[in-house]
């Protein structure tokens, strides 16, 4: 192995410690506080002051299961607390009301998507600017263990200039894992192919238009939509699209999950193993080529659920230490990400340019 190939390979995975650490109280105990949220703070050694959910005997069979001290009794006792970071794990339909209940001059992470709608989402985000709240989104794969070698890649020049996005998942995601799924009118981009969009922004920046498709399937009648096809519109060099299939249940051997960016210069190939027989997962993957060298590939120390969960909280606490200079995923920035999933929902329901068949 090269000298190169050794510093390419030993690129860090995990996003820095704070020095000090604030306590977090966690707001909402669903099923990916139970998965995520909790383990990742765990294995960090973050401590997590208390939990509050409006079904508190679900929020205290959490606190029993992890050790936490405190279950509190309302919004108010949560507030009590300034010192602390928040984290708001709620579903969408309710991250606006509980916005409009925080104190002013707090740190809170909030889970994604930013509300219902691009609206909601600048409600939130002009709520956050009225309180002086520092708030940033849970837009984990940012700070996955795949993820963060890449970007110093990027930073490096090791890819040249960026050609080619594409994602492709074509697995079984097990739905019913959600029930509050059933309620939305929109399901596959705000839940869960924003993750990609966000991570695309960051990448190639903000494109200039998109079209994008979402559509049932009938094995899973009650939801909205759960596939996606979609292209983003980065000029005539960049190739940029994601085909995202929740619902191919005809056994792992041709599933796949991965993100795939080529430059001029080198490439990478990411496996999201956590899509892989969600919720356990298999191990996640990374190969990086550039010039002068061959494939290499990494020894992956973490998955994408729970470790990335641990560099947005490490951002956010960084952040309020004066650690690092700026949220990673702000609310500020997140609403760029909020435009494109209303955008996919636009482009999804206007069907396309008609076409006039010649008779």
């Amino acid at each position: 192995m090269t000298d190169q190939e050794k510093i390419i390979k030993n690129f860090s995975q995990t996003w820095p410690m704070p020095s000090t650490l604030s306590p977090i109280i966690i707001i909402g105990t669903g099923g990916i506080v139970k998965d995520a949220h909790l383990p990742a703070y765990k294995k960090a050694g973050l401590k997590v002051e208390g939990l509050f959910d409006v079904d508190k005997e679900k929020a205290k069979s959490l606190a029993k299961e992890f050790g936490i001290n405190k279950v509190f009794d309302s919004f108010d006792d949560c507030f009590q607390n300034k010192n602390c970071v928040f984290d708001l794990a709620l579903p969408p339909a309710n991250l606006l009301e509980v916005v409009e209940k925080l104190p002013d001059n707090i740190y809170a992470v909030f889970q994604k998507p930013l509300g219902r709608s691009l609206e909601e989402g600048s409600k939130i985000r002009k709520i956050c600017h009225q309180k002086n709240i520092k708030a940033c989104m849970n837009f984990q794969l940012r700070f996955s263990p795949i993820s963060l070698p890449v970007y110093e890649a990027i930073r490096q020049n090791l890819l040249g200039e960026l050609v080619e996005l594409e994602v492709f998942v074509n697995v079984h995601t097990p739905w019913e894992l959600w029930p509050f799924l059933k309620t939305l009118d929109r399901v596959e981009v705000p839940l869960h192919s924003i993750h990609y969009i966000d991570w695309i922004r960051s990448v190639l920046g903000n494109p200039t238009g998109l079209y994008c498709q979402s559509v049932k399937h009938p094995k899973v009648k009650e939801l909205a939509d759960c596939r996606t096809s979609a292209i983003f519109n980065y000029g005539d060099q960049i190739r940029c699209c994601m085909t995202i299939n929740h619902t191919h249940s005809f056994g792992r051997k041709n599933q796949d999950a991965y993100i795939r960016l080529e430059g001029t210069k080198g490439a990478v190939k990411m496996k999201l193993g956590l899509l892989l027989d969600y919720p356990n997962g298999e191990p996640e993957e990374l190969e990086i080529i550039t010039e002068g060298t061959d494939w290499i590939k990494f020894d992956i120390q973490g998955k994408w659920f729970p470790d990335a969960f641990i560099g947005v909280m490490a951002n956010m606490q960084r952040f309020k230490n004066g650690e690092d200079d700026k949220l990673i995923t702000s609310v500020d920035d997140s609403i760029h990400t909020m435009a494109l999933v209303d955008t996919c929902g636009i482009s999804s329901q206007s069907g396309g340019l008609k076409i006039d068949y010649v008779s």
